[in-house]
């Protein structure tokens, strides 16, 4: 059966079948299909003809998925100027190689719920001796993680009863499959090779730095180890861990949030909604029981419901490694460390690790606020966003708009509610009261 959003179908087998090689006996017409899109439509420049499947041997392809399948699954989307080789040969189907032309398909990266995925059409018209095809389609788009392992779980079984009928019944496919499903049986594999792969290394790679630090997920929670590895790079995960346990042990001064964490079993908050529709709905119940309505919410303001000295929301923890807050060992405590220098920036994580901390029923030590795309973090964003400056005032007040005014009117906003213009201009976009060409011809990037 097809998935909604990603499926890999063997549409007829082209080997010879018994007595062949591991290879022949899979060749096969296979097509890939992401949402709407064919990622696999090639114009054939022998046949003269257009078709929707490449003719390809399914073996090297389910191997290859299988090698980097927690890698795949389970790293989150890096800075385009940060790509390495290493990182290519794992996510781009382009490295598969084997003498097989194979589309620029890319799967970028993993929230943890859902997985970006980019593919490039080939430019070139006219035949050559090392692409007897061309690639017709381009997209960007997103896939579930769920359809994702169905889909490639699928298509493996699929190869391996091909391999089965052709008497080949040991390969290296099949002890990758075995080695797979054996992690997948156990937790406390399964617990290792993810985090192999938030920290972009290969199965095996490093296993003494990997041992190391699951030990730290006793201290700080299982998935705030895996947020905090997701922002690191292997050789300053260490370092940056002892740094957070460090200054959350001489953290003293909490947040009173106890009266909030109500709101996170409210009949009102789609929880099984995308994270920014929960994290939006639990940000206006949040102004709503705090009594901001859409007003402007000050430090002080801020400080009073958490009762803190408003002192402690401006200062600035310059040898954090990110914005985290700090459960107290009473219910409803959470001590918070701001490591952004500008006012702007510490009211937005503040904001961040409270939509964090009432969101989330965790057992663990820290919250990290970090600069990954992982679920989490994108969550704490939409609320921090949404809460500060609410998206539907904008929508209200500001749907039209005059284009000679645009800066003017971001620049108020911005300073009555605290927040930078580019919360602003993402939310005047997103409520389509700014189009980005509207913006762009506003001279606001100017």
């Amino acid at each position: 059966m097809m998935n909604d959003t990603f499926s890999i179908s063997v549409e007829e087998w082209l080997g010879p079948g018994s007595g062949s090689s591991v290879e022949h006996a899979t060749t096969a017409e296979i097509s890939i299909n992401v949402r709407d899109y064919c990622a696999t439509q090639v114009e054939d420049f022998v046949s003269k003809t257009v078709r929707s499947t490449i003719r390809v041997s399914a073996e090297p392809f389910a191997k290859w998925l299988l090698a980097n399948w927690w890698r795949l699954k389970c790293e989150t989307e890096p800075v385009f100027a940060n790509v390495s080789h290493d990182w290519a040969m794992s996510h781009s189907m382009s490295a598969i190689g084997n003498g097989y032309v194979w589309p620029d398909l890319v799967f970028r990266g993993s929230d943890g719920l859902q997985m970006s995925v980019n593919c490039k059409r080939h430019i070139s018209s006219v035949s050559d001796k090392f692409s007897p095809v061309r690639f017709l389609n381009s997209f960007q788009t997103t896939i579930s993680i769920s359809d994702f392992e169905t889909s490639v779980r699928s298509f493996i079984e699929t190869v391996l009863a091909r391999l089965a009928a052709s008497g080949i019944r040991k390969s290296d496919l099949h002890d990758l499959w075995d080695d797979l499903s054996a992690e997948w049986s156990n937790p406390k594999y399964a617990s290792h090779r993810k985090l192999e792969a938030l920290l972009g290394l290969e199965p095996d790679q490093d296993d003494t730095l990997v041992s190391s630090a699951l030990k730290w997920g006793k201290q700080f929670g299982s998935n705030a180890l895996e947020e905090i590895a997701a922002e690191s790079n292997g050789r300053e995960l260490t370092e940056v861990l002892k740094q957070a346990k460090s200054l959350a042990d001489k953290t003293k001064t909490f947040a009173d949030i106890n009266g909030a964490r109500t709101l996170a079993a409210g009949n009102d908050i789609p929880s099984n909604n995308a994270p920014w529709q929960h994290a939006q709905a639990m940000a206006y119940a949040l102004r709503k029981k705090w009594g901001f309505a859409n007003a402007p919410i000050s430090d002080e303001d801020l400080a009073d419901r958490l009762s803190l000295n408003v002192s402690k929301l401006r200062e600035t923890s310059s040898d954090a490694p990110f914005s985290f807050g700090v459960r107290g060992a009473a219910g409803g405590k959470l001590g918070f460390l701001l490591n952004r220098p500008h006012k702007e920036g510490r009211r937005f994580d503040t904001a961040r690790l409270i939509g964090d901390f009432i969101a989330f029923d965790r057992d663990e030590r820290i919250i990290p606020a970090t600069n990954t795309v992982t679920t989490r973090q994108k969550f704490q964003r939409a609320f921090a966003a949404e809460f500060l400056c609410p998206s539907m005032m904008i929508k209200e007040q500001y749907s039209d708009i005059d284009q000679r005014s645009i800066g003017k009117v971001v620049d108020e906003i911005s300073n009555d509610y605290g927040v930078s213009e580019q919360v602003v201009v993402h939310h005047m976009e997103n409520r389509q009261v700014l189009s980005h060409a509207m913006f762009e011809s506003s001279l606001l990037l100017a």
